[in-house]
């Protein structure tokens, strides 16, 4: 076979010098080799007979069998060879050639003193590239395997967060902890050693302090911006067995390098790539002993002044813009495909069409396109109706469709408060479309367009007299949540596919993999509340939730201790937190404010002038939470949120994805958003599984093993942890259903 032109770095073979036989010479670099034969002839011997064992044929048992007795006679080979050459021979034979022990068997731990540590998913001799891509491990669960099973770790970062550090947090304490021994305590499991800097100001001084306080662990920082630009990311994993990993690439220690999609990270193995890791290995050890990285002690005031002083320089400065840009003028590309989508619907005679895209999507933003488009194929701009249940949500709809109209008087609104002069292009309630009867009063066919935003509370009995009334040319439902917690569906409503699907679906965790919405960290937190009597989904669940919520300090406390310990900094914070009541809303924000995190109770009640300063107040940093009772969960744009608190137990998946959507919208400056989600004591019965397949789409399966070894198959930047109370908890409720008798298995599907 003719060879192509290019570089080598081979042995010359037999088969290899044929190849070159009708090639001039002088076409040809041959040389003899001086050095590094062991290596070039090992990797000769490696390929040839990785082939011919692959060849070997024979089911798996005998293939096995065949391929121990190959290698073997090798090896018996080599050694006879050795031991003939010199009179010492035989001894040194039996030490270098060690035949393989029948049958084939693999040791994976020694452990004499403790449990057996879960090796690393890809193994410990084999090297990967990780991408983030689906078909690729997860990053940061690889990493919590290997920091649990190293004698020593060193790490080599830019810059260090709150938002990856506590994602290791758990494993972190587990391998420095102190053991007991009669003579004092034994010294930490691990040692740790961290060098990084305050390059860019990225650095957060917290996050080096909950490191250096580990037992074992020392940190040294390079305090000179101007001097390091040290842009290495490694992390060397040192074990006593041989079995080494190290991986260098572009994960800082933070949570948008441990879990986001954009970073790539070679992982190299001591036992394959043995020169490398030591390579690896010695510069870290240069970079350890250079008088740049300075030792940093939380508790030395030198030392903090200093790394805040050193921070403060090389911080780019200030808050993010307050000006944020909620609509733009033209559709992204994904809603382009939306509004393509609505077109061949159309063309198909299916006029009555249902939206189902994951909040923060822009579906206001794809019903005034589409109306834009309506417009220029109908040659004016036809009657328009848009209903939803809340006035917040008829002037941000308002406001889209006069941005994507270019009219700033375009609409009318028609509330409790509002009266228009013209039944046109009208945003109006469902209540007040219906305490007028308008739809009698002006004509069912009145409208040409009718949308209908939060369409999955059609099956109300408003919406769903509305919906069977009115006879537009075009009628478009939006909803980022189609299932029902009353189980009532709202397909009959719209005109469905040939498959039963509506017209555009774009769910929550399809936007994420996308990296449309900004990724969650959903940290489900232990609370000792007993909710196993609440009748769920029944009459009554939230008066019983309210009665063990409202007026609990005990709850209260630890909502308070939790966010200020997963947060970076609580007072920074933009945070919702969603409440059962008015009245748990009130006793959360009086804890809240006494605890030096200011809050605003909003809720239906609140004075309409102070429900539209909230938001601001939030963004400009006056307040750090908005305390609220269902008035954030639909409709409401706060791109600046980046926490959820959510205090309300529910097993409505609807209301859980709503609320966890506030928190999604992308922003400037927001890497991610920190949900906390304080579950409490359950019946066996609670149905996590509705809850976590809502924020996943994983299948209960699937839920079983990501609780079990940790989500590794989350979209990129997301982050799922459960404290073990709530993992123990939950899991045991997943098991029982993925071995559910015929009965329920009946109920569940008729439900």
């Amino acid at each position: 076979m003719a060879l192509p032109d290019g570089l080598y770095d081979l042995l010359l073979t037999e088969g290899l010098a044929r190849s070159l036989t009708d090639l001039d010479p002088s076409r040809a670099n041959v040389s003899a080799l001086k050095g590094g034969a062991a290596e070039l002839l090992a990797d000769v011997i490696t390929r040839q007979l990785s082939t011919i064992l692959d060849d070997v044929s024979g089911d798996e048992a005998q293939k096995a069998k065949r391929q121990l007795e190959l290698v073997n006679d090798l090896l018996v080979m080599l050694r006879q060879r050795l031991a003939g050459s010199n009179a010492d021979g035989a001894a040194a034979a039996g030490e270098v050639v060690d035949l393989v022990a029948p049958p084939l068997r693999v040791l994976r731990a020694v452990q004499r003193d403790q449990q057996f540590q879960v090796s690393p998913e890809i193994g410990l001799g084999v090297p990967w590239l990780f991408t983030a891509g689906k078909g690729s491990p997860s990053l940061l669960q690889e990493i919590l395997r290997e920091l649990a099973s190293s004698d020593q770790v060193d790490i080599l970062v830019s810059f260090i967060t709150v938002s990856g550090v506590r994602k290791l947090q758990d494993v972190l304490q587990q391998i420095t902890a102190k053991g007991g021994q009669q003579d004092g305590q034994a010294p930490p499991k691990t040692r740790l050693r961290i060098l990084t800097t305050t390059y860019t100001g990225a650095t957060e001084a917290r996050a080096l302090d909950e490191l250096a306080r580990l037992p074992g662990c020392e940190v040294r920082v390079s305090l000179d911006g101007r001097r390091t630009r040290l842009h290495a990311k490694a992390w060397l994993f040192q074990r006593k067995t041989g079995f080494g990993s190290a991986y260098v690439g572009s994960a800082n220690l933070s949570g948008a390098a441990l879990t986001g999609g954009l970073e790539w990270t070679v992982k190299l193995t001591q036992r394959a790539q043995e020169a490398l890791f030591a390579r690896a290995v010695a510069h870290f050890e240069t970079l350890w002993a250079d008088s740049e990285f300075q030792r940093y002690d939380p508790d030395n005031v030198e030392h903090r002044q200093a790394l805040a002083a050193a921070l403060g320089r090389e911080s780019f400065g200030g808050e993010p813009s307050s000006t944020i840009s909620f609509f733009d003028l033209q559709p992204k590309t994904y809603q382009l495909e939306m509004l393509e989508q609505l077109t061949t619907e159309r063309a198909h005679g299916r006029t009555r069409n249902l939206l189902v895209a994951a909040t923060g999507m822009g579906k206001t933003v794809v019903a005034a396109f589409d109306y834009r488009n309506t417009c220029r194929i109908e040659g004016g701009r036809p009657r328009l109706l848009f209903v939803a249940h809340r006035e917040e949500i008829l002037r941000q709809a308002m406001r889209t469709y006069r941005e994507v109209l270019r009219d700033p008087e375009y609409g009318d609104l028609l509330t409790g408060s509002h009266q228009p002069e013209r039944w046109d292009h009208l945003f109006a309630t469902i209540d007040s479309v219906t305490s007028r009867n308008l739809v009698a009063t002006v004509g069912a066919d009145h409208w040409h367009t009718i949308v209908v935003d939060e369409c999955h509370r059609l099956a109300a009995d408003r919406f769903d007299a509305f919906a069977k009334a009115v006879r537009p040319s075009v009628l478009l439902g939006l909803t980022a949540t189609p299932e029902r917690s009353d189980g009532q569906p709202i397909a009959p409503y719209f005109d469905s596919r040939p498959d039963g699907s509506p017209a555009v679906e774009l769910r929550l965790w399809h936007a994420l993999d996308l990296q449309l919405l900004a990724p969650f960290e959903y940290y489900a937190c232990d609370d000792a509340t007993d909710f196993s009597e609440v009748p769920w989904d029944r009459p009554g669940e939230r008066e019983a939730v309210d009665n063990l919520v409202t007026g609990n300090d005990v709850r209260a406390k630890l909502v308070i201790n939790e966010w200020r310990r997963l947060a970076s900094n609580a007072r920074q914070s933009r945070a919702i937190v969603f409440c059962v009541s008015v009245a748990h809303a009130e006793f959360m924000t009086e804890w809240l404010n006494r605890a030096g995190l200011p809050a605003a109770c909003v809720v239906g009640t609140t004075a309409t002038e102070e429900r539209r300063r909230a938001p601001q107040r939030l963004l400009s940093g006056e307040l750090c939470a908005l305390v609220t009772v269902d008035l954030y969960n639909e409709g409401i744009d706060l791109p600046m949120v980046d926490t959820l608190l959510l205090l309300r137990p529910t097993q409505s998946p609807v209301l859980f994805q709503q609320q966890i959507g506030r928190g999604l919208r992308l922003a400037p400056g927001k890497e991610s958003c920190l949900v906390l989600d304080f579950v409490g004591q359950h019946r066996a019965e609670f149905r996590f599984d509705r809850l976590l397949s809502s924020l996943t789409g994983l299948s209960r399966r699937e839920l079983v093993d990501g609780v079990e070894n940790g989500f590794g198959s989350l979209p990129p930047g997301c982050h799922i942890h459960l404290q073990r109370q709530t993992r123990e908890q939950v899991l045991q409720g997943l098991r029982s259903l993925t071995s559910q008798n015929w009965r329920r298995l009946k109920t569940e599907l008729q439900t």
